[in-house]
């Protein structure tokens, strides 16, 4: 790395850490926000809360790496063109790539940092953060079921409890049960006990009746002296062997299980997932190679560049839209997964050509042949 490289390299690290801390906790504080009710209604401890706060992060960063790779190189750039640094590099034989390496490398390796992310830090740190939210919520004597308070676990589901004991014990329970339309159930207990089985999650009753209407009208009631409420597909979150497309890598995305109700159903959204985790991280590059467009080609403005820095941002929310709206169209459309490595690849080459000046390369050979031509150099 020559003494340039070093220089321009240097001077790019210290304002990409600084934007990207200062975003990405502005996105952070957001998802904060829609976690508190971890702690208000579930009950969970600041630990759990804070735990669950930093796992975000991975996916966090995934996202806004571009956008902070756009700001440095615009930031960067606006600061050597204004001071003219630039034309001196120019001046000194240094040509336009020469000047744009080190902020492509500082690209590159942003894109590797990418990659990582959404391919393996990324699905690691939700599995946890799921693992971590079903650990809380589990614990329905704790996060539902309140003395003296009707609570509706899940739509169909109401329990009451005139009083509740440590260790998930309850005293004077009600629990009104229509998860079946038809036959709704009402169980009257004097006590209950919550239990996590090897079956999933049970809540056992003891001396008490159930309530059921008969088909003749009449409500038949049937006493117990001990009984349990299957409440497995009560919980809020799914099964076990359930994987969201946020918690899945890439294999299990681009591959689904065929022998899974849900990865039948939702195949498109998996491949369409798994070809954005692949496609996304070109755009650090992408995006890098629009700051450079806007501001290292073009004369020298003493008045600044406000309105170039305007149209390059315009132009790389746009693009970074389009992104998102064509991982949502290959949910339905799999072809459309293609278009999502063309738009950021295709847009990189397109870049790059017309910053080292690829398509004016034809031309200015053709110009001088045919002044050759005309103009033949006369032998000495």
């Amino acid at each position: 790395m020559s003494q340039l490289d070093r220089y321009l390299f240097s001077q790019s690290i210290k304002p990409l850490m600084l934007i990207t801390i200062c975003v990405t906790a502005i996105v952070w504080l957001t998802q904060i926000l829609q976690r508190v009710d971890l702690m208000v209604e579930d009950g969970g401890t600041l630990s759990a809360f804070l735990k669950v706060t930093v796992l975000i992060i991975p996916n966090l960063l995934a996202v806004v790496t571009p956008f902070t790779l756009f700001a440095t190189a615009l930031f960067i750039l606006n600061r050597l063109k204004g001071d003219s640094e630039i034309a001196v590099m120019s001046a000194s034989g240094a040509s336009t790539f020469r000047v744009a390496r080190p902020l492509l490398a500082l690209a590159l390796l942003g894109t590797v940092l990418s990659f990582y992310l959404n391919l393996d830090l990324m699905p690691r740190s939700y599995r946890v953060l799921k693992d971590t939210v079903q650990t809380v919520r589990s614990d329905i004597a704790k996060s539902l079921i309140r003395a003296g308070e009707f609570t509706t676990v899940v739509d169909g589901l109401m329990v009451y409890a005139e009083e509740v004991r440590p260790g998930g014990q309850y005293l004077g329970m009600l629990i009104y049960d229509e998860r079946n339309p038809t036959r709704p159930t009402t169980y009257m207990a004097e006590a209950g006990l919550y239990r996590n089985t090897v079956f999933g999650p049970r809540l056992h009753l003891a001396r008490g009746n159930f309530q059921q209407p008969g088909n003749d009208g009449k409500v038949n009631v049937t006493g117990f002296t001990e009984t349990a409420v299957d409440l497995t597909q009560y919980q809020r979150s799914a099964g076990p062997g359930y994987r969201e497309p946020t918690e899945r890598y890439i294999s299990e995305l681009l591959y689904p299980d065929m022998s899974v109700p849900y990865d039948i159903q939702q195949e498109g959204v998996l491949k369409a997932e798994g070809h954005a985790r692949l496609s996304n991280p070109f755009y650090n590059i992408l995006f890098v190679l629009i700051a450079m467009l806007a501001l290292i080609k073009g004369p020298f403005n003493r008045n600044g560049y406000s309105r170039r820095i305007l149209y390059a941002s315009g132009i790389a929310i746009f693009l970074r839209v389009i992104g998102f709206t064509l991982e949502n169209a290959a949910a339905s459309t799999p072809a459309m997964n293609i278009v999502q490595y063309i738009l950021p690849i295709g847009g990189s080459i397109v870049c790059l050509a017309i910053l080292v000046g690829l398509p004016r390369l034809g031309l200015r050979r053709s110009r001088r042949d045919l002044t050759n031509k005309l103009y033949p150099r006369r032998a000495h």
